[in-house]
């Protein structure tokens, strides 16, 4: 039976390297020539960075690959792996479909493209052999001009349905136009949509409360609890939900060990701020890493203990942007 519920992964960090791997044989992918054996890339591929700027690099690679073309190749094998070695009942999938667009278009004709990328995926998430409930969540990107993340909200509306919300993603830069896209976050939520945002995942500098009048949930937000615990009181009265991913922590270099987001569970539970477990990039993670494995992790480390795992797992589900089933924990 599928008992989990994951709100918080990227298309460009869900496959494991090894499928990966065999797609770029299939294609002869010029970067055979750095990595002609599957260890040498694996190596590379999940090693710890020392920064979250180098993490989010090695997602464009992963973004190239998955191109129009390709895109049934990546989902069929992203639900197969969730539900068949995760148990999981509901995934939200979140991606930016601008960064899946041909390179060698026109601007405008790039823009157009979106609309197909987003069709295709949801084609591709339905495989009858392994019925998983899959969401998508588009991401705007930090690095994007607004004319283009204002194309992605575009699609994003034109797909509500499929596409349940809007997250706002990339390197944590550009605080300056924090402004800009607050109001995209509000417009996105006034058309139906549901939000998210990547903040306090390094530091607690680009946390602006002025966000969270427009936030459903906040993409990892740990450093809320570890620095300004002051602002939990506020997320509380919002109802908004931190997305927690343990492992990737640690590859990006913010925790040097899981123990240290007992003092995230406990001050978070002390102030009624509810905490989804997700993956975030699980392919990129030394394997294996799971949903359940996150878990897992969490009880070994005392940071959380089973009562607390069930109604976390309850959490997620109830969290959910697009869940309309039944769950064991609802």
């Amino acid at each position: 039976m599928a008992l989990y519920a994951d709100l918080h992964r990227h298309l460009g960090g869900a496959l494991h390297p090894r499928i990966i791997y065999k797609f770029l044989r299939r294609t002869d992918h010029p970067i055979l020539n750095y990595f002609p054996d599957y260890d040498g890339f694996y190596n590379w591929f999940t090693r710890p960075c020392r920064t979250l700027e180098e993490f989010v690099k090695i997602h464009s690679l992963v973004e190239e690959l998955q191109s129009l073309e390709h895109l049934p190749y990546f989902c069929l094998r992203l639900c197969r792996g969730a539900y068949t070695f995760e148990n999981l009942q509901y995934l939200e999938l979140r991606y930016n479909p601008y960064f899946r667009t041909d390179h060698k278009l026109t601007p405008a004709k790039r823009l157009a493209q979106m609309h197909l990328i987003v069709e295709v995926i949801t084609l591709n998430l339905r495989p009858a052999d392994y019925p998983i409930i899959v969401k998508q969540i588009l991401c705007f990107d930090r690095r994007l001009p607004l004319k283009i993340n204002e194309a992605i909200l575009k699609v994003a509306q034109d797909n509500l349905g499929p596409v349940v919300g809007v997250d706002l993603a990339g390197p944590e830069i550009n605080t300056e136009k924090t402004e800009e896209w607050i109001k995209l976050m509000a417009r996105a939520r006034a058309s139906g949509l549901k939000t998210t945002c990547h903040l306090g995942e390094t530091g607690i500098d680009n946390v602006d409360p002025r966000y969270f009048a427009t936030l459903d949930r906040i993409g990892h937000g740990i450093h809320i609890p570890l620095q300004k615990p002051s602002m939990l009181k506020e997320l509380s009265k919002r109802q908004i939900t931190l997305e927690v991913c343990p492992t990737s922590y640690k590859q990006t270099g913010v925790l040097k060990d899981f123990s240290e987001l007992k003092t995230v569970f406990n001050r978070c539970r002390e102030a009624g701020v509810a905490i989804a477990v997700c993956t975030d990039n699980p392919g990129r993670n030394p394997s294996p890493c799971t949903l359940p494995g996150e878990y897992e992790r969490l009880i070994d480390n005392d940071v959380i203990d089973f009562r607390q795992l069930k109604e976390i797992q309850g959490e997620a589900f109830r969290s959910a942007f697009g869940f309309a089933g039944t769950s064991r924990f609802l």
